[in-house]
Formats: structure tokens, C-alpha cells, sequence
């Protein structure tokens, strides 16, 4: 599923315009960038906590050519569902 089929998927069941679709993931991407610059957790719930993590700043090697480089830190987001948006995405168990 691309964006704009997302989009319009949202559209039908909310009964709001792609435009406020557009608007409201455009909010949320800004809210989690926020946030996430501050390191601090958003949590959405019934659908699960999006936490991130920093990394420090690594020296690596290229392997192709030997060189060493410095990576520099970044912040990256895991995204951890909660348990009922888990629960409803894992197929039941059948009975033996």
C-alpha cells in the first residue's frame, strides 16, 4: 500500500477529505519528530508506543576500500504495539 492509497483508505473511513487526511499525518509526523529530538516516547493508545533511541557517534570500516570513518550519532524510533493492536494482528491459535 503506497501513501496515496493509504490516504484515500483513511478518507472513506474517517469521512474526512484527503486534504485533512494530509494534514493530520503531516501533525503526527511533526509531533514524532518532537518528540523524538527530546527523546521522548509517544505513546498512541490500543495501538502501540513509538520509543527513540539514540545512537552515539562509531568509527567504522569501509570494507571495500580499508578507510576508516566517523558516523556521526542519530536518533532512531522502534515502534512497540501495544498488546491489543497485537492481539488482533496474530491469527488464533488453533486447538489441538
Amino acid at each position: 500500500m503506497d501513501y496515496k492509497q493509504f490516504r484515500k483508505r483513511i478518507a472513506e473511513l474517517t469521512g474526512r477529505s484527503t486534504a485533512d487526511v494530509d494534514a493530520l499525518v503531516e501533525g503526527l509526523s511533526v509531533a514524532l519528530r518532537q518528540s523524538g529530538s527530546e527523546l521522548d516516547s509517544v505513546a498512541v493508545p490500543t495501538f502501540g508506543t513509538f520509543v527513540p533511541e539514540k545512537h552515539d557517534e562509531e568509527i567504522r570500516t569501509d570494507l571495500s576500500t580499508g578507510r576508516k570513518m566517523l558516523l556521526p550519532p542519530e536518533i532512531s524510533v522502534k515502534f512497540v504495539p501495544a498488546g491489543a493492536l497485537a492481539k488482533r494482528l496474530t491469527p488464533p491459535q488453533e486447538m489441538i
